[in-house]
């Protein structure tokens, strides 16, 4: 029998009768998924406080107040809570960059961008604990590598398509769409880590007002202010 439906079976056995079944099924489908968030929960807490490397699952069930009985209905290792909070982090990620859609030029997209900008910020800060045990755990499992090659493609592409979509007059050689976003993705991300991660002293506002800047020069290539 496949994993997901042993794991299935368990939350999930049969009643009496089949609107027994269905509420049955319902009820313990909404626990287990109440559940499985705990843990998950729980994990991104622990890999902050502990690394992902120190965290052991008796940490991780410990912090959500359940059994080894219960985590192990839903993963089978910490590697497989990783990689679930990984993919929760890539798609709003992905949400993310979906929104830079239809930004303008001048003070008004400059306004639309450092919003955008205080969102990402918030969302590596909630997402940290996360994307410090992704990158520790990439040289050892080679899904986290694969995974993270993904979400930059992904993510990058979105906003290379952002860059190539806001030429309009076709004055931006040799800019490359594709290079211009990953380096705009790659100099973020590394900032919000040596600042929110390693504790670099910024104070917030700039950080938005100059980030938000820098992005919608290389984006748009012009100022906000042209």
């Amino acid at each position: 029998m496949p994993k997901g439906s042993a794991r299935r079976s368990k939350e999930a056995p049969s009643t009496s009768g089949p609107d027994g079944d269905d509420r049955q099924t319902r009820v313990l489908g909404e626990q287990g998924e109440r559940t499985r968030q705990r843990l998950l929960d729980a994990a991104k807490k622990v890999f902050r406080e502990r690394s992902y490397p120190e965290t052991r699952v008796d940490d991780i069930t410990r912090e959500a107040g359940t059994s080894h009985g219960a985590f192990y209905l839903y993963f089978s290792n910490k590697a497989e809570v990783l990689e679930a909070l990984a993919i929760e982090t890539a798609e709003r990620m992905y949400s993310l960059a979906d929104q830079l859609e239809g930004m303008e030029r001048g003070e008004s997209g400059f306004i639309q961008l450092r919003a955008w900008m205080e969102q990402f910020i918030d969302a590596y800060d909630e997402n940290s604990p996360v994307v410090v045990a992704w990158m520790s755990a990439r040289p050892q499992d080679e899904r986290f590598d694969k995974l993270g090659r993904e979400v930059l493609a992904k993510f990058a592409g979105r906003i290379a398509h952002t860059i190539h979509a806001s030429d309009t007059d076709g004055d931006r050689h040799p800019v490359s769409p594709g290079v211009a976003a990953v380096a705009l993705v790659a100099m973020l991300e590394r900032f919000c880590y040596y600042w929110l991660v390693r504790g670099g002293g910024f104070n917030r506002e700039d950080v938005l007002d100059t980030m938000a800047a820098i992005w919608h020069q290389g984006i748009f290539g012009a100022s906000h202010k042209d």
